[in-house]
Formats: C-alpha cells, sequence, structure tokens
C-alpha cells in the first residue's frame, strides 16, 4: 500500500507536469506562429529589396533595355541572351536566384538564369507559363512576390515586370529563393525553442518533484502521527496522553489542526461517554434485579386481579340477564298500556256521539218549549173566541197527557243518562241507548204537536163545545209546561256533566300519551341498560384476556429484565477493555 506522502508527490507532480506540459506547448505553438508570421514578414521585405537590388544590377549591367524583334538589347544594341555575368554575381552576392525573361507572345522566355535543371544546364529557353502565379499579375504590370513552383520545385519568389519607355511590358526580372532553405534558419530556431522548452519542463518538473516532497512532508507526517493516535484509539487505548507526538499540531490553524483537536475532543468524549456508560451498565443491571422482583410481584397480583375480573364478569352476566328480562316485562306493561290508550280512544268516540246526541236533544227540547208557549197563547185565544170545544176538549186532554207521558219518560231518560254518566268507563254505548229514545220521543212529541194542532184547528171550528174544557186544558198546558222546564233542567245537568266528563277523559288521553311516551323512554333505557351490561360482561371478559396477557407480559419482563440484567453485566466486561 501506498503511503499518503507517495500519493501526494505523484498527484502533485502529476499536476505540475499536466500543467507545465500544457504551458509549454501552448507557448510553443504561440513562438510557432509567431516565428511564421515574422518569417514570411521578413521574408517578404527581403524579396522586396532583392528584386531592388538586382534591378540595380539589371541597369549596371545592361544600362536601359528595349525590345526589338523577340529579344532584349542592351543600350549597345545588343542581346543579353545568355549573358550570365549579372545574375551570376547576384547569386554570389545575394544568394539569391535570378532571371531575366523576354516576352514571346503572350508567355514569357527566360533568356539569362543562374537556375540549373536537373540535368546540370542551365533553364535558358524554358518559359514562365500561363499556370504560374505571377503570370496574371505579369500580364497587369504589377509586381508579385510569393510562392511559385520552378521546375517543379517550390520557391519563394518575387516577379517584376519590365516595361520600355513606350510604357509597354518587353520582359521581366525574377529573383527567389528556395523554399527549403529560406526555412532551414526557422526551423533550426524552432528547434532550439522546442528544446528549451523540453528543458524548463524538466526542470520544473524537478522543482515540483522537490516541493512535492517538502509539502508532503509537512502534510503527511502530522497526517500518519494522526493515524497512529487513531489506531490506538481503534485498540480500546483512550489514554493517549498529553505527551503525544501530535499535541504540537494542537495550535495549527489549518486542517491538520483542526482533525488533531476534534481527536482531542473525540478523545474527551470517549473517556466521559465510557465513565457514564460504565455507572449506567451498573445502574442497569441493579435496575434490572429490582425489575424482575417487582415484575413478579406484579404476576402474583395480576392473578389475583384475573380472578377477580372474572368474578365480575359472571356477576355481570347474570345482570345483563336479568335486565333482558327486565325489558321483556317492560314491553309487556308496553302492550297492556296501548291497549288501554286504545280502549280510552274508544271511549273519545263514544263521548263525542254522546256529546252530540246531547246538543240534538237541547235542539229539540228547546223546540218544544217554544212549541208549548204557542199552544198557550193559542189556548188563550180559543179560550176567548171558541165556544163550542167541549167535543174536542177530551181529545186535547189526551192529547196533553201524551205530552206529559212523554215529558216523564224524557225525565226518566234523562236519570238513565245521568247514571250512565257517572259510571263513565263502560258507559259508551249506553249514551248511544238513551239517545236513541231521546230522539223517539221527540219524534212522538213532534207527531202529538201535530195532532194537537189539528185539535186546536177543530176546536177552532168547534169553539162552542171547548168552553167547559178551557180550564182544565189550562192547567194540562201548565203542567205540561212545568214538565218542560224539568226536563230542560236535567238536560242542562246531563250537558254539565258530559262536559266534567269530556275534561276527565282528556285528562285520561293525556295520561295515556304521557305513559306511552314514558313507556318508550323507559323501554330504552332498559334497553340501554341490557346494552350496557352486555358491553360490561364482554369488557370485563376482555380485561380478564387482558388481565391474562399482562400475566405473560409480566413473566416476560422478568425474562427481559433477567436478559438485561446479563446484557449490562456483559457491557461491563466490554468496557473494561478500555483504558482511559
Amino acid at each position: 500500500m501506498k503511503s499518503i506522502k507517495t500519493k501526494i508527490i505523484i498527484y502533485f507532480c502529476a499536476v505540475t507536469l499536466m500543467t507545465t506540459t500544457i504551458i509549454s506547448f501552448l507557448g510553443y505553438r504561440k513562438s510557432v506562429s509567431g516565428m511564421q508570421e515574422l518569417q514570411d514578414s521578413l521574408l517578404n521585405e527581403k524579396l522586396e529589396g532583392d528584386i531592388s537590388s538586382a534591378n540595380v544590377y539589371l541597369n549596371n549591367y545592361f544600362g536601359n533595355l528595349r525590345y526589338d524583334d523577340g529579344l532584349l538589347l542592351d543600350q549597345k544594341g545588343q542581346s543579353i541572351e545568355n549573358k550570365n555575368d549579372m545574375v551570376d554575381d547576384i547569386l554570389k552576392n545575394m544568394g539569391a536566384l535570378a532571371t531575366v525573361f523576354v516576352k514571346d507572345g503572350d508567355d514569357f522566355k527566360r533568356i539569362t538564369t543562374n537556375i540549373i535543371d536537373k540535368d546540370g544546364n542551365r533553364a535558358v529557353g524554358t518559359y514562365l507559363g500561363k499556370e504560374s502565379n505571377a503570370y496574371t499579375d505579369m500580364i497587369n504590370g504589377d509586381q508579385f512576390i510569393g510562392k511559385a513552383n520552378i521546375l517543379d520545385k517550390p520557391y519563394l519568389t518575387a516577379y517584376k515586370p519590365l516595361i520600355d519607355k513606350s510604357g509597354e511590358i518587353i520582359g521581366i526580372l525574377f529573383v527567389g529563393v528556395s523554399e527549403d532553405k529560406a526555412y532551414s534558419l526557422v526551423s533550426k530556431y524552432l528547434s532550439e525553442l522546442r528544446s528549451t522548452f523540453i528543458i524548463i519542463t524538466l526542470a520544473g518538473m524537478i522543482l515540483a518533484v522537490i516541493i512535492a516532497y517538502i509539502m508532503s512532508k509537512r502534510i503527511a507526517v502530522p497526517i500518519v502521527n494522526l493515524s497512529k493516535d487513531i489506531e490506538t484509539l481503534s485498540n480500546y487505548d483512550i489514554s493517549l496522553g498529553e505527551e503525544r507526538e501530535t499535541s504540537k499540531y494542537l495550535k495549527r490553524k489549518d486542517e491538520i489542526g483542526v482533525i488533531t483537536r476534534s481527536l482531542e475532543t473525540m478523545q474527551k468524549n470517549f473517556i466521559s461517554l465510557i465513565k457514564n456508560i460504565n455507572n449506567n451498565s451498573q445502574q442497569v443491571a441493579s435496575a434490572s434485579n429490582e425489575l424482575t422482583i417487582t415484575s413478579q410481584q406484579s404476576s402474583v397480583a395480576a392473578e389475583e386481579i384475573g380472578r377477580t375480573v372474572e368474578e365480575i364478569a359472571m356477576g355481570a352476566t347474570d345482570q345483563a340477564k336479568e335486565t333482558e328480562e327486565g325489558a321483556s316485562h317492560i314491553n309487556k306493561l308496553g302492550q297492556l298500556i296501548e291497549k288501554d290508550q286504545k280502549l280510552v280512544d274508544e271511549l273519545n268516540i263514544s263521548t263525542i256521539e254522546v256529546d252530540k246526541l246531547k246538543n240534538e236533544g237541547s235542539e229539540i227540547l228547546n223546540d218544544l218549549v217554544e212549541q208549548n208557549n204557542q199552544n198557550n197563547i193559542a189556548v188563550e185565544e180559543v179560550h176567548e173566541i171558541i165556544i163550542n170545544t167541549n167535543k174536542s176538549a177530551g181529545k186535547i186532554e189526551n192529547a196533553s197527557q201524551m205530552i206529559r207521558n212523554i215529558a216523564e219518560q224524557t225525565n226518566l231518560l234523562a236519570l238513565n243518562a245521568a247514571i250512565e254518566a257517572a259510571r263513565a268507563g263502560e258507559s259508551g254505548r249506553g249514551f248511544a241507548v238513551v239517545a236513541e229514545e231521546i230522539r223517539k220521543l221527540a219524534e212522538q212529541s213532534n207527531e202529538f204537536t201535530k195532532e194537537i194542532t189539528d185539535i186546536i184547528n177543530n176546536l177552532a171550528k168547534e169553539t162552542t163545545y171547548a168552553v167547559n174544557k178551557m180550564e182544565e186544558v189550562n192547567k194540562l198546558m201548565n203542567s205540561q209546561s212545568e214538565s218542560v222546564k224539568f226536563t230542560n233542567t236535567k238536560f242542562e245537568g246531563i250537558d254539565n256533566a258530559i262536559e266534567k266528563m269530556k275534561i276527565v277523559i282528556k285528562n285520561i288521553n293525556q295520561s295515556g300519551n304521557d305513559m306511552e311516551s314514558k313507556k318508550d323512554e323507559i323501554i330504552n333505557i332498559i334497553e340501554n341498560l341490557s346494552a350496557i351490561s352486555e358491553e360490561n360482561a364482554a369488557s370485563t371478559e376482555e380485561v380478564s384476556a387482558s388481565v391474562e396477557e399482562q400475566t405473560a407480559s409480566m413473566e416476560e419482563l422478568a425474562n427481559a429484565s433477567e436478559a438485561l440484567s446479563k446484557i449490562a453485566n456483559e457491557m461491563k466486561i466490554s468496557i473494561s477493555k478500555f483504558k482511559y
């Protein structure tokens, strides 16, 4: 396993190497680009200078040139073709290739040059060619500086058109250098620059290794010492002491200082924790013993509670049964109350019918009183104007007697009605009978009243016969009036009795309704009591089961407390391994 010191050195060197390499590569690329730009600029300037110098050579050797019949003539009128002294001096003095072209049709032909072909001969008689990069500029009379192929070889060239006094292009002056030769100096410089960058990179690597070693020593040594302390802690020894090697790192402000202080704090916390655990384990052991004793006592108490709860459950079951029987009796009582309520309802109906018949009888009696009054008036009138009423007097007497009998019977019926009203409870039907009899008597009274009316009409015709009997009729009429009054008085008594009976029956109805309502409430209460009793019985059974479960739990608790005591002892043994 590699140490942290070795890892730090490797990582630092790798980062440094990567950084240095990238910087060197970018610097080299930048330098190469700059050198190429500088080289192109210098070469262009050199070619411009060379073409100017070559033009000076041309003037010095040949003077002003002129064109004549396809030839270039010097100032002496001689052709300059194959006169190579000038181009050779240019090569010698300037190190540049030189050529003079003469215009030949629409192309240009070399007539003097220091360029040697592959056969070792001067390239005289060869043409520029329309495919040349300089051809267009030459035709246009412009100077050309740039790259061009000459005899299939790359050159850096400068072409200058030769113009006579008339402004016509008569030829070309050329200077150039081989591209390989031109770039050889730059390549040499770049090679030296590459070597310099490599040396700088290696120096940086060596410096990085030295710095990494120093830094790793400063970082790794404290970490190694701290790892030893941690290893000591892992071996249950938390008594590191004040004279340990890592104590000198406590005042450091970096992460090493933080780790050292944290380690010391952790050591103190461990010591405090172990002491607390040791004390707590002793307390747990003591408490578990007490808990075992308590759980055993609770188990005994729970058994006694279980027996008591079973007895309560039996009592609750009996109570539930008795409550159910009470509910059954209450239901029967409710049925009797409902029957009584129905009878009271029937009594209400009978009372209403009796009251109705009483009202009808009162109306009939009132009519009878009114008719009796009219009869009295008629008798008085008849007494004055009827003389011959003797024959009809007997009939009037009979009719009066019948009315009197009806009144007497009505009186008896009124008595019977009063008796029936006094009996109240079972007199509903009796009232109906009495009312029927009163109705019949009323009808008979009407019939006899008609007879009396007929008799009176007859008496009007036979007034002479009624004189002797008028006084008797008056007596009878007076007696009848008294009877009617007496009957009316009895009917009023019957009316008062019926009104009182209606009040009593109304109270009976209200009592019946109250009994019905209370009966329902009592039934609900009994049913609730029954349900509560059943729930109590079920609850006591559940409590009994819970007590049994609690007893089992107490036994489990006792077992658990014993296990806890064992765990506490094992904890004490484990804690005894620590040194503090």
